[in-house]
């Protein structure tokens, strides 16, 4: 029986037990699978808001909902660190047009990054709104595959493919670079309740071949690329209409809503500005609800903060004659800051030295209004360096940077390279160092100086220089554009008057002005503007005051007011017809400022050697100031070059009081006066006589390595850097451009009234170029001449081979001169032959040189006199 019972035990626990466990299994079972989700983001790192995003390792997971699909996406992209070179410095805003608007929409299990096509609206629920979204379409950047269900009900999709990837198109301007996605990592992820900010460090790879000094080794090229998300903000703000009588950056679209009534091509052109609203609307005067915030970066020194902070204050002065108190506010960053200057909630003055020697206020804007949304201002410290190695020696390129580009018309067609929007901009920076160096020399030069004194000196300077820059890259950033005539409001007597000490020097920041420096002995005010002028006060108050479509065009038309006149960049290119609109030009006459800048060189010229070269030191601060020196005469009078033949212009309208009309004639008088300039302070050996030991002394930089320049040259080329700028003046005077210009004035002028003729232009060249051809002639028959002592001077037998050579392609019909011009030409070389061949068969006795020349010169152009003309086919 025990036996028996024992045995039923043991069965009735071995049942119980695999009951037990078929009860276990169920349960198991019965236990709801765990979502994909869970697996997929285990590890990763989870941040909520504006999209809530999982970071894990090199992948970024969004879980997309509801808002996000209904919302729109302004996408800010800038480098937050870059490699030196080109466009791609640390600090820089990105772009290559409009900001980017995305959409992300939901289409069955995938979801589709869309970049919307802002440039084309029309009123909602209208046919032209279906018209206008039949006519145009949006892009499809991405499809991104939803993986599943996030932790928050949301679709989960991987932004990896997106930001790992070359989305910025940094290619672009890196040939022969690819994106490398095994190569790049997520150097920041910080998610916010407004924005997301992804920072990518992107890495591009090529063979190597390609040598980037800044760069370790060109087969891996890691740039930090920062991305702003944020939605586009709600604000209640009103969009501005510009105006062209005022200089505001633009967004521009076609709403085919309008009627076309005044406005055939249907644009609306908004003014980029901020929102700026009074706290008290009643008010004259009212704090804004929301004041603009600058950060100065804990990156700048703290020797140059108290300026920047200034020139970003004075900005203020405007705002309060707009209705604004403190419309702009300056903060320090501190050394603990949790945030990104990348952030688009934070605008930064930033510091950077990337050896570009540049400055620049980008903005980010709201591309369906104009809106602000985010500004940073950019210096790089390599700006404040007055002795660069490009001043060792100019060439032709950087002389016609100087001086306004192309001067003869280009392809509009023509490929033009790639840079970003920012790139084209503001290059006030790249100036500015050779006009710190021109005022270290004049200083340097100043003999009843003691060193102290030159030292304070020289720091005033730069401060002063450091000040107008900053208050030029904040008007930028505010919106407004250059306005390269504002420098010419004052005289020079009027802008050093001691009565004027304190006031504006121009009329406008947003012009690119050079050091006010004056010849010695005469009275010397300051050396940059320091606070702002007259238009920078108008064009606020256009911006930003509070006002009806009326009140705003009333004052609009204040633009015939002395010192509201505006020209910008497309004004200030070579083939542009006013001379009055120029980078670094200074005071109302060009002629004078020729004739000021020429009397400053001519008074630092002698002693250049001891004073620019300290003992122990070597010679290239010498070469480098004798050079910035012979720049300025080039400089000055190709200015007066584009006074003949020029128009004066006025954007002002109709009805303006004070307004001049859109285009005048300079005074024949005035076009004159600028070519007795020309003749006598370049087209004329006798300004450049220098010492003749400073030669000697004109040595360059020995050092011969990365970052450096030398150049193959080692004496100073005397004879081609005098060529280049005469060349480059009797370009300007003799281009087609300039030419038909003139030739059209005379038609569009009475007949019994004084006009400035080609005719008197090209005659009056050929005279005073050729001028010895006559005086040697008239010379008392026992003048001597040598090779040393020639009758025609190397200096002037280098300029009357220029000229030949452009009057015998007008002659020739090779240029697009008008025919008039051609037969012109042809007529003076006839007679400039006759001239020189009565020389030549005369009993003077010349020296080799000007015999060769004059001998050359007689058989080139009876070649041409003799060439059959090509004319043109119809």
């Amino acid at each position: 029986m025990r036996s028996l019972c024992t045995t039923m035990t043991a069965v009735a626990v071995t049942l119980s037990f695999f009951v037990a466990g078929a009860s276990a299994q169920e349960e198991k079972k019965a236990e709801p699978a765990q979502p994909k989700h869970v697996a997929l983001l285990k590890d990763a790192k989870p941040q909520t808001g504006v999209i809530n995003v999982y970071q894990k390792e090199d992948q970024l997971f969004a879980e997309l909902n509801a808002s996000n699909y209904s919302g729109e996406y302004i996408i800010l992209i800038s480098i937050a660190k870059g490699i030196g070179e080109g466009p791609l410095l640390g600090g820089m805003t990105w772009g290559f047009g409009d900001d980017w608007i995305w959409k992300f929409r939901k289409i069955d299990d995938k979801v589709h990054i869309i970049r919307r096509n802002v440039r084309f609206k029309a009123k909602s629920s209208t046919p032209e709104a279906s018209a206008v979204a039949n006519a145009y379409t949006d892009s499809v950047l991405y499809s991104l595959p939803i993986i599943t269900k996030g932790p928050k009900g949301g679709d989960l999709v991987d932004l990896s493919s997106v930001f790992m990837s070359d989305l910025p198109q940094i290619g672009e301007v890196l040939p022969g670079f690819v994106f490398s996605p095994q190569k790049s990592t997520w150097a920041k992820v910080k998610d916010f309740e407004d924005n997301l900010e992804l920072e990518v460090a992107a890495t591009y790879q090529s063979s190597g071949r390609a040598e980037i000094e800044t760069v370790a080794d060109s087969r891996g090229v890691t740039i930090h690329v920062h991305y702003s998300i944020s939605k586009l903000p709600s604000t209640g703000y009103s969009p501005r209409e510009a105006d062209p009588r005022v200089g505001y950056f633009l967004t521009v679209v076609k709403d085919y809503s309008e009627d076309g009534k005044n406005n055939d091509e249907r644009f609306v052109r908004y003014i980029n500005r901020w929102h700026l609203e009074k706290a008290d609307p009643s008010a004259k005067l009212s704090p804004p609800k929301k004041p603009i915030i600058f950060w100065i970066e804990n990156t700048v020194p703290f020797k140059y903060r108290a300026a920047i902070r200034d020139g970003i204050e004075e900005w203020n002065k405007a705002f309060e004659q707009a209705g604004f108190v403190d419309a702009i506010e300056v903060r320090q960053q501190p050394d603990n800051a949790d945030w990104d200057p990348e952030d688009i909630n934070y605008n930064t003055f930033r510091w950077m030295t990337s050896s570009a020697g540049f400055a620049m206020g980008p903005s980010r804007v709201n591309p369906y209004n104009g809106q602000i949304l985010d500004a940073d201002i950019i210096f790089d410290a390599d700006f404040l360096s007055f002795w660069k190695h490009e001043f060792e020696t100019f060439t032709p390129e950087s002389v016609a940077a100087m001086t306004g580009g192309d001067l003869e018309p280009t392809d509009a067609h023509e490929e033009q390279p790639r840079l970003p929007m920012d790139m084209r901009q503001c290059a006030l920076g790249h100036g500015m160092s050779r006009e710190f160096a021109l005022g270290a020399t004049a200083l340097a030069g100043v003999a009843k100086m003691e060193p102290k004194q030159r030292e304070e000196e020289l720091e005033k300077l730069i401060m002063q220089g450091l000040k107008e820059v900053t208050m030029h890259e904040v008007g930028h950033t505010l919106g407004l554009r250059h306005n390269f005539k504002a420098s010419t409001w004052k005289s020079l007597k009027e802008i050093n008057d001691p009565k004027n000490a304190g006031k504006a020097l121009v009329a406008s920041v947003m012009d690119y002005s050079p050091i006010n420096l004056m010849p010695e002995g005469q009275p010397q005010g300051d050396y940059y503007a320091q606070t702002i002028g007259p238009y920078d006060y108008w064009a606020i108050e256009y911006g930003y005051k509070t006002g009806t479509a009326e009140e705003l065009q009333k004052l609009a038309s204040r633009s015939g007011e002395d010192g509201l006149d505006y020209t910008t960049d497309e004004d200030t290119v070579g083939t542009d017809p006013d001379p009055f609109s120029n980078r670094f030009d200074l005071g109302a006459d060009p002629v004078e400022y020729a004739k000021s800048r020429s009397q400053v060189v001519k008074d630092l010229m002698p002693g250049l050697v001891e004073r620019m070269a300290e003992e122990g030191e070597d010679y290239t601060k010498v070469r480098r100031a004798f050079n910035i020196l012979l720049s300025q005469i080039g400089q000055s009078t190709f200015f007066t070059a584009r006074v003949v033949g020029g128009l004066n212009t006025s954007r002002s309208h109709k009805g303006d009081e004070g307004a001049r009309a859109p285009i005048e004639p300079l005074d024949p008088k005035q076009q004159r006066a600028a070519l007795d300039v020309l003749e006598q302070n370049l087209f004329n050996d006798k300004p450049f006589d220098f010492p003749t030991e400073i030669y000697s002394y004109l040595a360059p930089s020995r050092w011969r390595h990365w970052g450096t320049s030398s150049s193959t040259q080692k004496d100073f080329p005397i004879h081609d850097y005098i060529a280049m700028w005469q060349d480059r003046a009797l370009s300007q005077l003799l281009s087609s451009v300039t030419l038909q210009r003139i030739h059209d004035t005379e038609l569009k002028i009475p007949a019994d009234k004084d006009a400035f003729t080609t005719a008197e232009l090209i005659e009056r060249l050929t005279d005073a170029i050729f001028s010895e051809v006559d005086s040697i002639g008239k010379a008392k028959k026992d003048a001597k001449y040598s090779n040393r002592q020639p009758a025609i001077s190397s200096l002037r037998r280098n300029l009357q081979r220029i000229y030949l050579r452009r009057m015998s392609n007008m002659a020739m019909g090779r240029s697009l001169a008008p025919e008039d011009c051609q037969t012109i030409a042809y007529m003076e070389l006839s007679e400039l032959k006759d001239g020189i061949d009565k020389l030549l068969s005369g009993d003077m006795a010349l020296d080799s040189y000007t015999k060769a020349h004059l001998k050359e010169s007689s058989d080139r152009i009876a070649k041409v006199l003799d060439a059959q003309l090509t004319l043109a086919s119809p």
